[in-house]
């Protein structure tokens, strides 16, 4: 059975953890066809293998599940991998026939994302709710809000878009961790206030982990795709399309001379000194200087069937241009993590070739982390 859950953002916030659960229960249980029930069940022992509550729901022909219940106020990422094994460990004591499931007063979309993946059924007091079980079959589904609704007045939440969360960013992914925020301020060149703001955000959000004074990436490959789906290094720019009729071979040629501005080539041009994929249609270079670079390039400005687009960032002193690599044949290249992210944002086979990009950095770590 398949059920769209009621809506109750219009409620009072929340203020407890049962609060919580007794917002829970109601909202769970309205959507409920008739002869189908849930109860909860009180008086449990307060030790670490019961749960917060257990619910149980039943299908008109008495065929009943158990829901162990772990209750929160708030969830953050870094938070999940602690819920995953305390509900092991609820379901464990019950012999592994009862199904997990994650209660708060609001849970974030990342992280109801995270929980999918992890196959664990979630309830928030908003009504966004996503609850799967065989046997009985039921299935209860809504997605209410992606906002907090009852978020206190304080600094707005954090994010990884813009300039300076990408010069932190690509700095934790081009260099060896752990590294301490000193560290990253000094090799970033982002400001002390924007180095702290963008920690306390991939704090929150899992994707850093501490260590005393200092910070490692646990998982380099979800960061940086964390980060392309919030900033594009291709959009934030003023691009110019252009041809080199001789092909991309002749321009490469001419791209070994020394332009006198910093320049950098991404996309799968830069992707193909690492990890061949297919020969480039088209070549993408930031540079610091269009009208000079297509001089030096010797491109023809067009608008139809260009095989060179120039980007020039709108920051001169753009996080495109941090920890370029010297390619072969003596052009210079944006860094690998530059080249991933700018090619999941790309079109066509461009991400099938930012996942090869990414299958060769993980293979090879020594050779692209400082």
């Amino acid at each position: 059975m398949f059920s769209e859950v009621g809506r109750t953002m219009d409620e009072a916030r929340p203020v407890s953890t049962q609060q919580v659960l007794r917002r829970i229960v109601r909202l769970l249980r309205a959507p409920l066809p008739t002869g189908w029930t849930l109860t909860q069940k009180d008086d449990l022992p307060a030790d670490t293998s019961s749960p917060d509550a257990i619910l149980t729901i039943s299908d008109p022909t008495g065929t009943s599940a158990d829901l162990v219940v772990e209750a929160k106020q708030t969830v953050e990422r870094r938070d999940l991998g602690r819920v995953s094994q305390q509900l092991d460990t609820y379901r464990s004591a019950r012999g592994g026939s009862a199904r997990g499931v994650l209660v708060a007063r609001y849970l974030p979309p990342l992280v109801r994302a995270d929980l999918e993946q992890l196959g664990i059924n979630y309830a928030d007091a908003t009504g966004n709710v996503r609850i799967s079980i065989d046997r009985p079959a039921i299935f209860l589904s809504d997605r209410v809000t992606d906002k907090d609704p009852w978020r206190q007045p304080g600094r707005p939440r954090g994010s990884l878009k813009g300039e300076p969360a990408a010069r932190v960013v690509r700095t934790l992914l081009d260099c060896a961790n752990p590294l301490s925020i000193s560290e990253v301020i000094k090799r970033s060149g982002a400001s002390t206030g924007a180095t702290y703001r963008v920690r306390d955000y991939l704090l929150e959000e899992g994707l850093l982990e501490q260590t005393g004074a200092t910070y490692r990436v646990p998982d380099w490959p979800k960061l940086l795709r964390e980060w392309a789906t919030e900033h594009s290094g291709l959009e934030a720019g003023i691009s110019r399309r252009y041809l080199e009729p001789r092909g991309l071979p002749a321009m490469r040629s001419r791209a070994t001379r020394d332009p006198g501005f910093r320049y950098a080539f991404t996309g799968s041009v830069a992707a193909g000194e690492w990890a061949p994929y297919a020969p480039a249609r088209a070549a993408f270079a930031y540079v610091e200087d269009l009208e000079g670079a297509a001089e030096w390039l010797q491109l023809r400005p067009t608008e139809t069937a260009p095989n060179v687009i120039l980007i020039e960032p709108t920051v001169k002193e753009s996080a495109v241009f941090l920890n370029t690599r010297l390619a072969r044949d003596g052009i210079t290249l944006a860094s690998p993590s530059q080249v991933a992210a700018d090619l999941l944002n790309g079109p066509g086979r461009n991400p099938g070739e930012a996942e090869e990009l990414i299958a060769w950095m993980l293979q090879n770590e020594g050779a692209w982390r400082q």
